[in-house]
């Protein structure tokens, strides 16, 4: 390095050092600040000043009280002599005569009421022609249980399209003491009870198929 680089590397170094300065005393007044010797003199300093700040205010109360003269002593109002009032004589309560209690009698009228008969709801046109080909189909019932000790019944519920014939959704469950339906059995009564399809007359067009339920025996 030339001299003249030289002295420019110390004066810039100069003003980085004076730039610190500040910077390194507060960080030293604040370690000071941290002992606990210069913490307990902060502290006498301050219960000083607040001593004398006391004794101040009492010196001012005990100068104002000085130069307030005593009260003037008032005399107080005489209180006034209470009224009296005369007792009033209490009235004497008057007896009444007990009422007697008669028995309650009320008569209504009898209204006449409008009768009401339920029509029994009638089922669809073709419900008849739909049980004739079920009973139809009794003897290939039959076969779905060979083999079993006694006859017995079935509730066979299932929904019913009068326009196609088919029948969909299939509830088979005994009825009385029939002994439960095995796997195959009850898939035999139904592969019976939908194939072929219902040839249904008389039927009514509709949007949904019609919820049917009936008791076969066996």
């Amino acid at each position: 390095m030339t001299p003249r680089e030289l002295r420019r590397a110390m004066r810039e170094r100069r003003r980085e050092l004076r730039r610190t300065v500040p910077k390194l005393r507060r960080q030293a007044r604040a370690q000071a600040e941290r002992i606990p010797v210069v913490q307990k003199e902060k502290h006498r300093k301050r219960r000083r000043r607040l001593m004398a700040l006391m004794v101040l205010l009492l010196l001012a109360l005990l100068l104002m009280r000085c130069e307030c003269g005593p009260a003037p002593m008032i005399s107080p109002r005489p209180e006034p002599a209470p009224e009296v009032v005369p007792e009033e004589p209490e009235p004497k309560p008057v007896k009444k005569a007990p009422v007697k209690k008669k028995p309650l009698k009320a008569t209504t009228k009898q209204q006449a009421r409008a009768g009401y008969e339920e029509a029994a709801r009638a089922g669809p046109p073709w419900l008849e022609d739909f049980r004739l080909q079920v009973a139809a189909r009794s003897q290939r019932l039959a076969q779905c249980f060979t083999g079993s000790e006694r006859p017995g019944a079935l509730r066979w519920t299932t929904a019913v399209n009068p326009e196609s014939g088919a029948v969909a959704d299939h509830e088979v469950e005994p009825v009385g003491p029939s002994a439960e339906l095995s796997v195959d059995q009850r898939r035999c009564l139904v592969g019976v009870l939908s194939d072929p399809v219902y040839r249904l007359t008389d039927q009514q067009k509709q949007g949904l198929p019609s919820r049917i339920s009936l008791v076969i025996e066996f």
